[in-house]
């Protein structure tokens, strides 16, 4: 059997997901891979894989256990992948009743840990923890506003806005305010022209100012939060992120003290409420009634993240994303979304050769360019190749708003 060196855009997207499931890459590697090529020898599979036999077969075993692969009593031992569906459903139930189980223990467990505990002698020392996980680091911030009695200091990046915009972060800090606790959110000069990622948080007013890093700082009198980059340009991965958390009364000072400061020279930007609501009323039907479908092409991962959470964000399905050129165009061939946002300047194919290659098949396709390139003569050859549309970097939400 010849080696497969061909990765398809479906590899690129199930190979994180598989791994949320609790199997390593190369057991993703491997369950793909009989998924593609059907039943096999472990030689088989190890070398389609690149792997050595004896590894492979390791990795094999490992996935017959968890239930991902099913092999047969002949010899050589045949090895195939269990249908997905049937496989990550009945994953799914046993992960339910785990879950149920230890909610059961947990009292019992507790009760009886309780009474081995020896004498402690409590201390006054303050504490620091590293979370690693972009999951935790939300749910720790989730933990502190709720600690909250008077006010908050949150400073982050505009991306990190965006993420937190579809988790629970923005009804904890609703809760907050209903206890008066005073949220003083402050965050990147381009998110005065984008406000819609603080609308759902259900502040009337924030400031932008210029970070001291793309990092976040979640601070209030007794614990604050500090985080490494979280921005677009960074490159960092939901489970990559991490950040520091301490009660230090030196630490938590300190931080308060430049936020405090921060917070001073910062520029106010007021959200009106009436016309938020009008704007997401607005949104809302158009969703409903439009529906709009989008392919994201970038080189940059982030900026393909960023540009996808900021279209849901405004109600357009994003139902596929591209690294390059020539993956975007066998994409729209296959998923013919309503528009596709595509950029210029990629290595290899790039945005042009797209471009034309879909202009070739599809005369009224919808096809945003967006770059960084404002020179004349780039932007005379997207109106000669007949480019629907063009937004320039860094991104303005009133560009994308007015494409969309």
């Amino acid at each position: 059997m010849e080696n497969q060196e061909l990765i398809l855009p479906e590899e690129e997207i199930v190979m994180p997901l598989l791994e949320d499931y609790g199997i390593t890459k190369e057991e993703a590697r491997f369950y793909v891979g009989l998924l593609r090529i059907g039943t096999g020898k472990v030689s088989e599979i190890s070398h389609y894989t690149n792997t050595d036999r004896v590894k492979g077969y390791k990795i094999l075993e490992n996935l017959r256990n968890q239930g991902f692969v099913t092999s047969t009593l002949s010899s050589p031992i045949l090895f195939s992948a269990n249908d997905p569906k049937t496989t990550f459903d009945e994953l799914l139930k046993k992960r339910k009743s785990g879950i149920q189980r230890l909610e059961r223990n947990q009292p019992r467990l507790i009760e009886n840990l309780e009474k081995l505990k020896g004498h402690t002698v409590e201390t006054n020392l303050p504490k620091l923890s590293v979370i690693s996980g972009r999951d935790n680091i939300y749910n720790e911030i989730k933990k502190i506003i709720d600690d909250t009695k008077d006010e908050l200091y949150l400073v982050t990046s505009t991306s990190d806005l965006i993420r937190m915009y579809y988790t629970d972060i923005p009804e904890t800090i609703k809760k907050a305010l209903k206890r008066n606790v005073e949220i003083k959110l402050m965050t990147e000069f381009e998110v005065s022209e984008k406000t819609d990622c603080v609308k759902n948080l259900g502040l009337d007013h924030f400031k932008v100012a210029k970070l001291p890093s793309q990092g976040r700082i979640v601070c209030n009198s007794s614990q604050i939060i500090m985080s490494g980059y979280t921005s677009k340009t960074s490159r960092i991965h939901a489970a990559d992120d991490s950040a520091l958390i301490t009660n230090s009364d030196e630490i938590t000072g300190n931080m308060q003290s430049l936020c405090r400061f921060m917070w001073k020279m910062g520029a106010e930007i007021k959200i009106d409420k009436r016309s938020s609501s009008a704007s997401d009323s607005k949104r809302n039907k158009t969703r409903i009634l439009k529906n709009a479908t989008a392919l994201v092409v970038d080189d940059d991962p982030d900026a393909v993240e960023m540009f996808s959470d900021y279209l849901e964000n405004k109600g357009v399905n994003v139902i596929g994303k591209a690294k390059d050129g020539k993956e975007g165009f066998e994409l729209y061939k296959k998923l013919k979304p309503d528009v596709i946002f595509l950029d210029v300047i990629m290595p290899k194919f790039d945005g042009f050769y797209t471009l034309e290659k879909i202009r070739e098949i599809d005369s009224n396709a919808k096809i945003i360019m967006v770059t960084a390139d404002f020179s004349p003569s780039t932007k005379k050859k997207l109106k000669e190749m007949k480019a629907t549309d063009i937004i320039y970097k860094p991104y303005d939400g009133r560009a994308i708003d007015r494409v969309i």
